[in-house]
C-alpha cells in the first residue's frame, strides 16, 4: 500500500503535535504517524513548567496547576521561596497533548495511531519519507517530500538516516502519580543528594485535585544508581515528606528518558529536520522539555511549510530551521548543559555549600536561573549576592558562563 503527503511527522509528542499544526495552517498536507494507542500515554515526564510560557504558547489556564510556594532542599540545607502571583506550574500531561492534537486536527492535520515506522525511504541520500506498520500489521510506504523526525529519544529517523547517532547521556526518571489527601497543593519540592538522587534529582509535583507526582531522575552513565530504588525511598522514608504524603497511594507509574547531551550538531538534512528531543532541544539544566518541544515543533513546521511553498527541501534551505532555533535558544541550552555537567557531580556537602550560597538571591533571581534564562545581570547579580560562592569553585563556572555570553571581562 502506498500513499503521500507534503509532509509525514514521526510522533505525537508536542514537538511532533506543534510542528503538525504549525504546518497545516498553511494549507500544506500533513501527516502525523503516533505508534502508541492513545497521544498522551504512556507518560514519560512530570509536567515541570512555567506559566508565562504556557500563556506564550496558548495553553488553557486549566491544563496547568499554578505552584506559589517552592522548596529546594539538600541533605542539611533548605530554601523556601514564596511567589505571587505563581510563576511555576506542574501541568496535566495527558490532557495538553491531547489539546495540541486537537489544534492540529483543527488547522487540517491528519493523525493515526498505532502506526510505528519500521523503515526510512532515502533517494539520493535525501530522505523521501517512510514505511509503517499499522494496527493490523500491514505494511504501508508513505512517500513525503519533508518528514520531520519528532520521535524523541529514540530519534529513529535521524538515526537510519545517519544525521545522528543514538544518545549516549541521558537521564532515566522514575515516578508515582499519588492521590495524596493531606499533601499542600500549593507546595513543590526539589530534593539534591546522594540519598535522594546521587547525579540527579527528585521531585514532588502537585497538580491539583490531590494529586502528586512524586519522582526520581539520575543522570547514566554519570552514575549506575537506579532511580526506582529511590523512589522508593522518597514516598516512604524521607523525613520532610513522610507526613505530607500520609495516607497516599499512587494511580499511575511512570518512567521515561531525557536527552542529556545537549542539541544535536545538526537538525537538517535532506528532506529531514528534527524537532524536540529527537534534536536535543530540551535544557539539561533540570531535564525540562515540554515548553522547548513545543517551541521547537512551531518552528519547524514553519521551515517545513516554507519548503514545500517553494518546493525546496534540500539540506541548504532547511538549514535555516538550525539557524533560527540556535538565534533563539542556542545560548541558553550552551549554558544549561554546562551547569548540568559541572554540578552533576556534587557530593552532598557541594549541594549543602550551595544552598547556603545561594540563599542569598531574591525568588526573582531563582526563578529566572531555573528557567534558563541566563543573562550577564543575573550571573553579576549572583556573584554580588554571593561573595563566598566567587571565592568558591563555582566562580571558575561563573566565569565560564559569562565568558559564553561574552561578558569575560565582567568577571573580575
Amino acid at each position: 500500500m502506498q500513499e503521500s503527503r507534503d509532509v509525514v511527522v514521526v510522533g505525537g509528542g508536542p514537538a511532533g503535535l506543534a510542528a503538525a499544526e504549525a504546518v497545516a495552517r498553511q494549507g500544506i498536507r500533513v501527516l502525523v504517524l503516533e505508534r502508541q494507542s492513545e497521544i498522551g500515554y504512556p507518560v514519560h515526564t512530570s509536567g515541570g513548567s512555567w506559566i508565562k510560557d504556557m500563556q506564550e504558547l496558548g495553553v488553557p489556564a486549566q491544563l496547568y496547576h499554578p505552584i506559589p510556594q517552592v522548596f529546594f532542599l539538600s541533605p542539611r540545607q533548605e530554601v523556601a521561596l514564596r511567589y505571587d502571583p505563581p510563576v511555576a506550574c506542574v501541568l496535566d500531561v495527558r490532557a495538553l497533548y491531547q489539546h495540541l492534537a486537537a489544534r492540529a486536527i483543527a488547522a487540517g492535520a491528519e493523525l493515526r495511531l498505532r502506526h510505528a515506522v519500521d523503515q526510512v525511504l532515502l533517494e539520493d541520500g535525501r530522505v523521501s519519507g517512510v514505511t509503517v506498520r499499522d494496527e493490523r500489521g500491514r505494511r504501508l510506504t508513505i512517500g513525503a517530500a519533508l518528514t520531520i523526525d519528532a520521535s524523541g529519544m529514540a530519534r529513529h529517523i535521524a538515526v537510519r538516516a545517519g544525521l545522528a547517532g543514538a544518545f549516549r547521556r541521558y537521564g532515566y526518571g522514575a515516578e508515582y502519580d499519588l492521590y495524596a489527601p493531606h499533601y499542600p497543593q500549593e507546595e513543590l519540592y526539589l530534593l539534591m543528594g546522594s540519598a535522594v538522587a546521587p547525579s540527579g534529582y527528585a521531585w514532588v509535583f502537585p497538580r491539583g485535585q490531590g494529586r502528586v507526582r512524586v519522582g526520581v531522575g539520575v543522570i547514566h552513565p554519570d552514575s549506575d544508581d537506579d532511580a526506582r530504588r529511590y523512589l522508593e525511598y522518597l514516598v516512604r522514608e524521607e523525613p520532610h515528606l513522610r507526613e505530607k504524603l500520609r495516607g497516599a497511594s499512587p494511580l499511575e507509574y511512570h518512567t521515561g528518558l531525557f536527552p542529556a547531551e545537549g542539541p544535536a550538531e545538526r537538525f537538517s538534512a535532506a528532506g529531514l529536520l528534527l524537532a524536540g528531543d529527537a534534536g536535543g532541544h530540551g535544557s539539561t539544566l533540570v531535564g525540562e522539555g515540554i515548553r522547548f518541544a513545543i517551541y521547537a515543533g512551531r518552528l519547524a513546521g514553519e521551515v517545513a511549510a516554507e519548503a514545500i511553498r517553494e518546493g525546496n527541501t534540500s539540506a541548504a534551505f532547511l538549514e535555516r530551521f538550525d539557524r533560527r532555533w540556535r538565534a533563539r535558544f542556542g545560548r541558553e541550552m550552551e549554558l544549561a548543559y554546562l551547569i548540568n555537567r559541572h554540578i552533576a557531580a556534587y557530593r552532598d556537602e557541594q549541594w549543602d555549600d550551595a544552598l547556603i550560597l545561594l540563599r542569598r538571591l531574591t525568588p526573582a533571581q531563582w526563578a529566572q536561573a531555573m528557567r534558563g534564562e541566563f543573562t550577564a545581570g543575573l550571573l553579576m547579580g549572583i556573584m554580588a549576592r554571593s561573595p563566598r560562592l566567587v571565592a568558591s569553585g563555582g566562580r571558575r563556572l561563573l566565569e565560564r558562563l559569562l565568558e559564553r555570553l561574552g561578558q569575560g571581562a565582567s568577571a573580575g
